[in-house]
């Protein structure tokens, strides 16, 4: 038992030599002093000696057991003073910055969307919304077209399921086919219908068409302008227009107006501006014209207006619907359209806010 005793402290020794943790001296001492450590259960077999041998082993194993416990004191402090020690030796560079999460910032699109409704804002309209999904009534009837224009084929136009809806349209009873609205000028009619002249609001949004190239998408954004009034004329379109452009752009870029056809206005232009990427030399994103166009205007129809209980006879107005998709693109000669759709990181990051 003696020698069993001896042992057991030789091989302690050994092994706290390798203990570099305090978990692992936790483990150490548990393996020899524990209920089951091989000192603890030497202890148990004191019995088995002979009654003139126990005194002595007591004695030895009591001496045995304070040792080991205060190599293990010993060893836990000098655990406890090398960790101080590494702590103290490590260099901190209190100069430099902390590192910060990388904090995100508004899509290009929402930005530009912004930045047009602040200009318009600051030449005295109101903002006004609507509904994504609009009846046939208010997204083509009132805007004087008519069933057969090609616009309202279904090759151009998304329906919505199901196909109709009793009560949609103010008028009793009236059951209007559902579509996506396939410009914001349905939010021109409630506004005409809901309040009364002088109107003077831009309308942006979401619009949907079957249409996809390198130039347009499926969803796009647009804002449409409306002023209503008396005497309001041709002229007050064109010096607004002029206005928001160089308010919106900060410089004077090209421009142009060329008679074109809009049911819903008469008379009726397409407004251009000059190709910022080639400097209206002619590309693939101006088609090689060394133009861009950026959407139609014109005098509000007289049928458009009686449709929303207007007085033709007493008012006037104008409306206009520019692409904010495109607008986007040349703000930030931004060269493919659907680089705004992918949801790209690398891409959408570039335009910080």
């Amino acid at each position: 038992m003696p020698q069993r005793l001896a042992a057991q402290i030789d091989q302690f020794k050994a092994a706290l030599e390798q203990v570099n943790t305090e978990e692992a001296l936790y483990e150490l001492q548990v393996a020899y002093l524990g209920k089951k450590g091989g000192v603890t259960l030497l202890k148990g077999e004191m019995g088995k000696l002979p009654p003139a041998d126990r005194k002595a082993f007591g004695a030895a194993w009591n001496a045995s057991r304070d040792e080991i416990e205060g190599l293990l004191e010993q060893r836990r402090a000098y655990l406890k003073g090398e960790a101080r020690r590494r702590d103290l030796e490590r260099v901190e560079d209190l100069t430099m910055p902390p590192l910060r999460p990388v904090a995100g910032s508004l899509h290009p699109l929402t930005q530009t969307r912004r930045r047009l409704s602040e200009a318009f804002i600051r030449l005295g309209f109101d903002i006004a919304v609507g509904p994504h999904v609009e009846g046939e009534q208010f997204n083509f009837d009132d805007l004087n077209i008519p069933r057969d224009h090609p616009a309202r084929d279904m090759a151009d136009t998304f329906f919505v399921e199901p196909r109709t809806l009793i009560g949609f349209h103010p008028d009793a009873g009236a059951v209007q086919e559902l579509v996506l609205r396939t410009h914001t000028s349905p939010v021109q009619i409630r506004t005409m219908r809901t309040r009364k002249p002088p109107i003077r609001i831009v309308a942006p949004g979401a619009t949907f068409r079957r249409d996809d190239d390198a130039t347009h998408s499926p969803m796009f954004h647009q804002i449409e302008g409306l002023h209503i009034d008396e005497g309001v004329s041709l002229a007050d379109l064109k010096a607004t227009l002029m206005a928001f452009t160089e308010d919106f752009f900060g410089q004077r870029l090209a421009v142009r107006f060329r008679p074109s056809f809009f049911p819903f206005v008469e008379p009726g232009a397409e407004f251009d501006l000059g190709c910022p990427f080639c400097s209206a030399s002619g590309c693939n994103l101006c088609k090689h014209t060394g133009w861009i166009e950026i959407g139609g205007c014109g005098m509000v129809h007289p049928a458009v207006l009686s449709a929303c209980g207007i007085d033709p006879e007493i008012y006037t107005g104008w409306a206009f619907g520019f692409g904010i998709d495109r607008m986007t693109m040349m703000l930030h000669q931004i060269p493919h359209l659907r680089l705004m759709f992918e949801g790209d990181v690398r891409f959408l990051e570039q335009f910080p806010c």
